[in-house]
């Protein structure tokens, strides 16, 4: 639940950001990491038991939400390079739908794996979507992480605060996968049970997060700055008029 609170917190500063360079594509990936959190409350509480006929439909859910945030974030970084106009109609038809496209591709092999409707993808050959899952999406990240270090060392005055904030990103993502699959039997087994490494890895990639949208928040700082604390826009109006527009 406080995943929820501080992923709305981060979406409400992001709309603040009228003029900054991704503010779309930055909304469109925290409302996916919203969506994926939703299903991990569901999947994880056990508000749908592992027993249960629903039980691979919700997985499956999560899964493809999960492979949507890393398709997102690489779409979002990318536009920071100004590879095309971002926001622009055509920018987001073609985020949306290729994240459409990832969702569909993850979500079925997941119920196919899980469900055994195949001989090619069932629960005894799981490689494409363990493929999927490790391998593409861990991909995906890390030519997100190549496009902002080359934004910080190339495109941008060297930022140390924005490298820290992209550093801490990287730190904490990798803390809360080393948690989760690494450490969680030894952290269950030490607090008697009451916990294992999913709160700490939930907790952790939650900081990620934070860290990814202070990273942005930080490299397009003077974006919006004539903006937020000026009544007129030249060429546009007012700030209401200018908001009006950007919206």
């Amino acid at each position: 639940m406080s995943s929820l609170i501080v992923a709305l917190m981060i979406i409400y500063n992001v709309r603040l950001r009228y003029t900054a360079v991704g503010r779309k594509e930055m909304l469109t990936f925290f409302w996916s990491f919203i969506m994926f959190t939703v299903s991990c409350i569901v999947v994880d509480t056990g508000v749908s038991p592992s027993g249960s006929s629903t039980y691979a439909y919700f997985v499956s859910f999560q899964i493809a939400m999960n492979g949507v945030c890393c398709w997102t974030l690489f779409f979002a970084g990318l536009s920071s390079l100004n590879l095309w106009d971002d926001g622009s109609l055509h920018t987001m038809a073609a985020m949306f739908g290729s994240s459409f496209g990832v969702f569909v591709l993850n979500y079925v092999v997941a119920i196919l794996t899980f469900n055994n409707w195949t001989s090619i993808i069932n629960t005894a050959e799981t490689i494409p979507l363990f493929v999927l899952y490790f391998i593409f999406n861990g991909l995906l990240l890390f030519m997100y992480l190549l496009c902002q270090l080359f934004i910080c060392f190339v495109t941008l005055v060297l930022n140390w605060w924005a490298i820290e904030a992209l550093c801490l990103s990287v730190f904490f993502f990798v803390a809360a996968e080393c948690l989760l699959y690494v450490f969680s039997y030894d952290i269950c087994t030490s607090l008697s049970h009451y916990a294992d490494g999913l709160i700490f890895s939930t907790l952790s990639n939650l900081f990620a997060i934070m860290m990814v949208y202070k990273y942005w928040d930080i490299i397009t700082f003077d974006d919006d700055e004539y903006i937020r604390y000026t009544e007129v826009v030249p060429g546009v109006g007012y700030k209401e008029e200018a908001q009006a527009l950007l919206n």
